[in-house]
């Protein structure tokens, strides 16, 4: 498979495209929509994973609440790496499926907590794994390097329009059934508010036309 190079600060990077059925992914999460990338450089070795994402916008006021504002299609990535929780056998003998794992100078570095927005590039916060179900953040070099691992293989990837746009459509069915679901939830309760707000409506109109009525007729 193709191998490409990107420059950064810290050297040569170069990462490939990696098949779903290669050994090197172990007991990685597999789905349909996520993409995995090898990668290697000074310090740097590992896999990460790269997922569509929705960037759902919160709204509202102080009287109505905060409202979710459901996204129709996803605009964000989700990369992924790092293990979390306990990596031990399960009763059944079976390893637990895990994330990719990417190590920077040694330190095995964990996703971002947050999507990260298409067409730009946001720095954000490098956590490593210190151990079952414990993590801390990451020393500046160690963060440094990572941002620039997953900025350059973001770049990559980006640039094959196609793969994004199918990898959109496969998260996006695999999202319809939960998000459905929620839109409806927050729907029923709209509409429970806006049945009591009718109600108040109703109510204050009756009151005046009560009070309009009782006044004119003396």
């Amino acid at each position: 498979m193709t191998e490409y190079t990107a420059e950064t600060d810290f050297g040569a990077l170069r990462f490939r495209r990696v098949d779903r059925t290669e050994t090197i992914l172990g007991a990685v999460r597999v789905y349909s929509f996520r993409t995995f990338y090898a990668v290697s450089g000074r310090g740097i070795e590992g896999c990460l994973a790269v997922d569509p994402s929705f960037n759902d916008a919160q709204c509202g006021d102080i009287f109505l609440g905060p409202e979710r504002v459901f996204a129709t299609q996803p605009t964000e990535f989700s990369v992924r790496c790092g293990r979390s929780g306990s990596l031990s056998a399960r009763n059944d003998g079976t390893v637990p499926k895990t994330d990719p794992v990417l190590l920077v100078d040694g330190a095995e570095v964990l996703s971002p907590l947050t999507s990260l927005p298409r067409g730009c590039r946001t720095d954000f916060e490098v956590s490593r794994r210190a151990g079952a179900y414990a993590s801390s953040r990451a020393p500046a070099l160690v963060a440094a390097k990572t941002l620039e691992v997953v900025h350059a293989v973001l770049a990559l990837h980006e640039k094959d329009t196609s793969l994004v746009e199918r990898m959109d459509v496969l998260y996006a069915q695999y999202r319809a059934a939960d998000r459905r679901k929620s839109a409806l939830k927050d729907l029923r309760h709209a509409e429970r508010m806006a049945s009591d707000l009718d109600e108040r409506i109703q109510r204050l109109h009756a009151y005046l036309d009560a009070g309009v009525t009782a006044f004119t007729s003396r």
